[in-house]
């Protein structure tokens, strides 16, 4: 499984958006994003998609221009279905014993 891979991205973007929910915090788009995940552009907005149509987030709008899709993840949140999701999936727990630590991977963005 790579790190690019749709599970472990997922796994990220679910990761923080629980991190928030627990901390009382507003998503930051510049801690998760494209960038920081080393993921294209296309395939962020495509993950989003997929995670908001299974109503594993909400909040997040896709607004599609003639430059292609702009998104805003500033009101994301995760929802009840992503936290079983990220509680009950197998490949996610494999994810996360891969990387050891969500939180050892978002050090190296910003502090935490």
């Amino acid at each position: 499984m790579g790190s690019n891979d749709f599970f472990t991205v997922a796994y990220k973007i679910l990761s923080y958006l629980k991190y928030c929910y627990e901390h009382g915090e507003q998503p930051d788009p510049g801690v998760i994003n494209e960038r920081t995940l080393l993921i294209s552009k296309a395939q962020y907005v495509e993950t989003l998609r997929m995670l908001s149509d299974h109503n594993y987030i909400e909040g997040v709008t896709f607004t599609h221009t003639k430059e292609g899709v702009l998104y805003s993840f500033q009101d994301a949140r995760i929802t009840i279905e992503g936290l079983e999701y990220l509680a009950e999936n197998s490949m996610m727990q494999k994810a996360f014993r891969i990387f050891k630590s969500f939180k050892e991977w978002l050090k190296t963005v910003t502090r935490w």
